[in-house]
């Protein structure tokens, strides 16, 4: 039986990019989600089916702008989006024991920090190459 790999990422870029780098990863499946919203229904389907992805992959901004503005409204929670800490706090409240790790433009922000203080286990910058996070996974799933 395959692991699950869950992304959550608005960017459809990232998505190929981290797919073609984590199923190289024997007996791994890559199932992605473009917004919050998307991720937390994908989660609990499979979650009651107790068949849940091994590890959560979050972006923090989940908005598909690149406006600050915007970026900022969704950052403090005051847009319609989930963005990755609410999103991450949805899945936990269904499954506590969910693994998520932060792969973030935003590392090393406040943003970032209240995704490791909600119950994140890692948070990894994008600075990170996709190569190094998808070594980092296999360690990870053993």
């Amino acid at each position: 039986m395959s692991r699950k790999i869950l992304i959550v990422d608005d960017e459809p870029d990232i998505h190929e990019i981290l797919k073609v780098y984590l199923e190289k990863i024997k007996d791994v499946e890559v199932i992605s989600a473009y917004s919050g919203e998307e991720a937390v229904k994908i989660y609990e389907e499979l979650y009651n089916k107790n068949n849940e992805p091994a590890l959560v992959v979050m972006d923090l901004n989940l908005t598909g702008k690149d406006d600050i503005r915007i970026i900022d409204e969704h950052r403090e929670g005051r847009d319609k989006k989930m963005d990755g800490v609410r999103t991450a706090e949805a899945i936990l409240k269904i499954n506590p024991n969910a693994t998520i790790w932060g792969y973030t433009a935003w590392f090393g922000t406040e943003w970032a920090e209240r995704l490791k203080r909600l119950g994140a286990k890692r948070i990894f910058g994008r600075t990170t190459p996709f190569k190094d996070f998808a070594n980092m996974v296999a360690k990870f799933l053993g």
